[in-house]
């Protein structure tokens, strides 16, 4: 005899789940969240949206990381960095200057392994193949890429030659000595090596011997070598064991990892050292004279352990944090209140699972970043139980979304929403291109992840924030191959398709009256290239009356239209006829020929359609206004974890059971579907879209139910949509029918 249970879903706040928790009735959980939750907004109330979509803003002119740039809340850009090149927009997508190439240094293959540090007006950009830049805005609509040079000093020069600023390390053996022709300043004076340790691009970098700095002007071999003697060395000719060259260097490499903190400028990770860590003078951020180590002279170290950590980034929290490849640091001060100066400086390593190359970002009260592994997130925040930092897997129950991490962001709400969200895009081979999103409020203890993607073989190239603006970079196979755009996150749920531009109505040529004195409800018309419909409505130049064509016939100049009223007045010979609601749409030519794209107006799904040779297309059930929509459809898809229940006996576990029916609540749905998890089960619509151009479709708000058949081990309701229009799913409630057999003993 069949029995019923009742199980309800009421949020779906873990959001999507390892499928390796399928049997995980005892967590927690299990019941918050989905065998599959693609393309839905976790929203802080438990329900989930459908994810907001994208619109076009612009046209990038190759593969590009965004950067985010932000002066003022007022003056808000987006670097688009390219193979050699930089483009700036603005906040809407539109661009303020392209195409900026001077002193650019970066290669295509470098782009997402740069780190970048902005103070005021100009940003810091460091590689470690590559000399330091600055990216520098010399007025709202102007910025400048140069290369950053440490300071020189005025006061001490030899024939134009100054002292440099620069941080020091004696890269060769302690062993290696160097004699000097003479210790008294000047030009011309040679400096010869007990060992080979000169290359010809050490030219125009400096020495520093027993403190005394001297300026490389030539090279004679790998063990003799030119220079500019700026301060006497006192020790005389030598030989010196006591020398330096400069930390950073053609010769040696450049830091990978910047940063501001405690108001000084901070590199690590110089390639041919890379546990360095320098700061500068506090306040003067390009001197990294370490003078006598006073508090606040600069700061020059090396993070020592029994390993060589590389040092990938440098991020400015409560504490300076400190991300290596071989585990996670940061630098403790004696109080909240005391800054971090040469005396005090040093690192206590906290966990040790290294981080990638992708910069980490801050959310939610803690430090998120990729593990070097690539198949996990995790959260650097300080215990004041434990008075250290942990780095706890926030990715462990959805660790199947992680996939090689190439880029974060995030964002602490939008315009319209609260909800705050960390974007990981992924680069694996699994699921490149597609964003890996984690939902969190610590407070209440509720952390979920979700995955967004586009069009299929289309993928989200790169992702930044600026403020409550979301942009991504795609990556787009239109027929004539693949483009790279610029696209603009929506704040709601109110725009649907990627992509999304909107279109105007084809004129059809230059319309006109064709003969003055006309009256009654037929008019003369000619200008036109292409025939006009029934059901157009049209507009002439002086009367504001809107007249719907009910009949057609050609006539040897033109066309006589036959009309849904009586001419308001008698319009003049040639008066421009102005179409406002038309079958033809002209669209952006960004979707060229032969791309099919959906078009949704108002409340309203009207179709898939081809782009014409001409950018345009072609609506079929009725002629719409200029605005209709345009894009990208993409399908969000709900799947709840297969339906269990503790009974009175046991729970369920592996028995066959039917989901004899379903309650979801909506809110302000337009279109569902749903269906359980039998193949033979159908989509079931709660609401079809034929769309009437007079009455926009009403959003419902309301609890539907739908009914199932077939049974299984593991049934689960899938929840998905048909046509791009707005949803909300508050929770489920669902009846389950199971095969109960009564034991006589």
């Amino acid at each position: 005899m069949p029995r019923k249970v009742r199980q309800v879903f009421t949020n779906f706040s873990a959001g999507e789940l390892n499928p390796l928790l399928n049997s995980r009735t005892d967590a927690k959980a299990y019941f918050e969240g989905a065998k599959q939750c693609r393309n839905w907004f976790l929203l802080d109330e438990g329900g989930v949206m459908r994810r907001p979509a994208t619109q076009y803003t612009a046209t990038l002119p190759a593969a590009a990381r965004l950067a985010p740039f932000i002066f003022s809340n007022d003056e808000l850009a987006v670097f688009a960095i390219s193979d050699g090149r930089l483009d700036v927009y603005d906040s809407d997508g539109i661009i303020i200057q392209s195409n900026i190439t001077t002193n650019v240094n970066w290669t295509a293959s470098q782009i997402f392994e740069l780190n970048l540090a902005q103070f005021g007006d100009t940003v810091f950009v460091c590689h470690r193949d590559n000399p330091i830049l600055e990216i520098r805005r010399t007025s709202a609509t102007t910025f400048t890429v140069q290369e950053f040079q440490f300071e020189l000093d005025e006061d001490i020069i030899i024939s134009g030659v100054k002292k440099i600023h620069s941080p020091f390390y004696k890269y060769d053996d302690a062993t290696v000595s160097l004699t000097l022709s003479t210790g008294a300043t000047g030009t011309g004076r040679t400096v010869t090596a007990s060992s080979p340790v000169f290359l010809s691009d050490c030219v125009g970098h400096y020495l520093k011997v027993d403190g005394s700095q001297m300026k490389i002007t030539g090279y004679t071999d790998a063990s003799n070598v030119t220079v500019t003697i700026i301060e006497t060395v006192s020790a005389g000719a030598g030989p010196h064991f006591d020398w330096e060259e400069e930390l950073i260097s053609d010769h040696r490499g450049y830091p990978q990892a910047v940063t501001f903190h405690d108001n000084r400028l901070w590199f690590a990770g110089v390639k041919s050292k890379p546990s360095a860590v320098v700061a500068s003078k506090i306040g003067e951020y390009y001197n990294f004279d370490i003078g006598t180590g006073l508090a606040d002279e600069s700061i020059n170290v090396a993070i020592a352990s029994d390993r060589v950590n590389e040092v990938r980034h440098l991020f400015s929290s409560r504490n300076l944090q400190i991300f290596t490849d071989g585990g996670e640091y940061f630098v403790p001060t004696p109080s909240d209140t005391q800054a971090i100066t040469p005396s005090n400086i040093t690192f206590l390593r906290q966990t040790p699972y290294g981080c990638n190359r992708a910069a980490p970002v801050p959310f939610d009260g803690a430090t998120l970043f990729s593990q070097k592994n690539g198949k996990t997130i995790r959260e650097y925040v300080f215990s004041d139980v434990e008075q250290a930092y942990k780095s706890t897997s926030v990715s462990v129950l959805s660790s199947q979304l992680i996939d090689s991490p190439k880029q974060h962001s995030m964002i602490t709400g939008n315009n319209e929403r609260p909800e705050q969200f960390a974007f990981f895009l992924n680069s694996g081979s699994t699921s490149s291109g597609k964003l890996a999103v984690f939902h969190s409020i610590r407070d209440e203890k509720i952390a979920g992840w979700t995955m967004w993607e586009t069009k299929t073989g289309d993928e989200f190239y790169s992702i930044t924030s600026i403020n409550e603006n979301l942009f991504v970079a795609t990556k787009r196979v239109l027929p004539s191959g693949t483009v790279y755009l610029l696209e603009k996150f929506s704040d709601t749920d109110a725009i649907t398709v990627d992509c999304s531009t909107t279109t105007t109505v084809y004129q059809k040529g230059s319309p006109l009256v064709n003969g003055g004195s006309q009256t009654g409800n037929t008019l003369e018309v000619d200008g036109l290239t292409s025939d006009p419909e029934i059901l157009e409505t049209f507009t002439i130049a002086g009367n504001s009356t809107e007249y719907t064509i009910t009949a057609v016939t050609q006539t040897a100049s033109g066309y006589t239209l036959t009309l849904d009223k009586n001419l308001a007045a008698t319009p003049a010979d040639n008066a421009v006829i102005t179409i406002v609601n038309g079958f033809i749409h002209t669209v952006n030519s960004v979707y060229e020929p032969t791309t099919q794209v959906n078009a949704v107006y108002g409340n309203g799904s009207l179709g898939v359609f081809t782009i014409d040779a001409n950018d345009r297309i072609t609506l079929t059930n009725a002629p719409f206004p200029s605005g209709v929509r345009v894009g990208f459809n993409f399908t969000p898809i709900l799947e709840t974890m297969p339906i269990d229940k503790e009974i009175d006996t046991g729970p369920l576990t592996g028995q066959p059971r039917r989901i004899n029916k379903a309650i979801v609540d909506i809110s302000g749905g337009l279109d569902i579907t749903m269906k359980g998890s039998d193949r033979s089960s159908k989509e079931l619509v709660i609401q079809q879209v034929n769309f009437n151009v007079n009455t926009d479709l009403q959003a419902v708000t309301d609890k539907k139910e739908f009914s199932f058949l077939g049974y299984s081990t593991s049934p689960t309701i899938t929840i998905s949509q048909n046509d791009p229009l707005p949803l909300k799913v508050l929770g489920l409630a669902m009846e389950i029918q199971f095969a109960w057999v009564h034991h006589k003993h």
